[in-house]
């Protein structure tokens, strides 16, 4: 293949209802909030002025990701394909659970490594409570493994991987630009894989929501600026320092 591979332009969900509530939210599928709702017409305005139009959008299966896909390519343009692969990150036995809370009680140690670590796994969901859950929408309609009892971040780029070299990297391979819109640790999994992140610099990675990353990509979908760049820079810093403050994405 010869052409020049195309871009790749990420976006975290809009904010949603548990993000709102300082929820470990993970795989519980919540609606966004009409401030989410807003910060994506505004990151839709925003990537539109630019010129940039995807040929594919990713979004996962979780309504706060698709949603945030929906209204993004109602104006850039662009059909919406969900891949379970993109979801958010399973908590485990903390999903629902308040951040403070679950700091309080576990030391600030033991939420750090949980939260920000690439192999921290929180204890699991019960298996009765995984059973339920695969029988209720979205996940009733997905293979098994879409919904795990816990995940380390670990876990979820080994799930992200298999996307990353195969349909997402064909795609940009082939020159056609890439809108994806996931989660925080998703996204965190995904810029691992297009970065080549450590460990150390995936602690620090911290991603805002609904705010659009743009990866120019060069021979072997290596980025021209390692970490992308945002279209809101100044915004977009400020936003990943309030949530490295409260314990990271």
């Amino acid at each position: 293949m010869t052409g020049a591979p195309g871009s790749l332009v990420l976006v975290r969900h809009g904010e949603s209802a548990a993000n709102a509530l300082g929820l470990f939210t993970g795989v519980l599928d919540v609606g966004l909030t009409p401030h989410g709702e807003q910060a994506c017409h505004d990151a839709a305005a925003r990537l539109h002025a630019t010129g940039w139009r995807p040929d594919v959008v990713l979004a996962s299966e979780l309504v706060r990701s698709w949603h945030t896909a929906d209204i993004v390519a109602g104006v850039v343009g662009g059909e919406v394909v969900r891949d379970w692969r993109l979801n958010e990150r399973s908590y485990g036995a903390l999903s629902g659970y308040g951040k403070r809370e679950v700091a309080e009680r576990h030391g600030r140690e033991l939420f750090l490594h949980w939260r920000r670590s690439l192999d921290g796994r929180p204890d699991p969901l019960p298996g009765r409570t995984v059973e339920l859950w695969r029988s209720l929408p979205p996940f009733a309609a997905l293979p098994a493994e879409a919904l795990a009892s816990t995940e380390s971040l670990a876990d979820v780029v080994a799930r992200v991987r298999p996307l990353w070299e195969g349909t997402l990297g064909d795609a940009l391979r082939a020159g056609r630009h890439v809108l994806v819109v996931a989660h925080g640790n998703s996204l965190r999994a995904l810029c691992a894989l297009v970065d080549d992140l450590s460990p150390a610099e995936l602690r620090e990675l911290n991603l805002p929501n609904a705010r659009p990353l743009l990866y120019e990509l060069g021979p072997g979908l290596v980025p021209r600026v390692r970490g992308g760049r945002y279209l809101d820079p100044r915004l977009a810093a400020a936003e990943a320092a309030a949530i490295a403050a409260q314990g990271g994405t």
